[in-house]
């Protein structure tokens, strides 16, 4: 959650992941954000590679930074991670803590 907080203070109001992961709502729950790479490699390893969550074989978005102009992101093709410019469009899989 700190680091889609520190983003969203950063960059302000607009549409890129770690805002759409802060300002999503389903049901009663507000408190999404936009995961780590370490938290985003334990979903792939826990819930993709056993076939659960209904993840496709996509690229997403974590909100680990890379560099001032790239991010990392993960293959849940083949579990992967790699940076990628702040401007691609990737997925985005929102989470949060429970």
């Amino acid at each position: 959650r700190a680091n889609t907080e520190a983003i969203i203070a950063a960059q302000g109001a607009g549409s890129y992941a770690a805002a759409i992961c802060d300002s999503l709502v389903v049901g009663d729950y507000d408190d999404w954000f936009l995961p780590s790479k370490d938290e985003l490699d334990l979903m792939y390893k826990n819930l993709k590679k056993p076939r659960l969550g209904g993840f496709g074989g996509v690229w997403f978005w974590s909100s680990s930074q890379y560099s001032n102009n790239n991010a990392w992101k993960q293959d849940f093709s083949d579990g992967y991670q790699y940076n990628a410019n702040k401007t691609t469009k990737l997925a985005v899989r929102a989470v949060r803590a429970f």
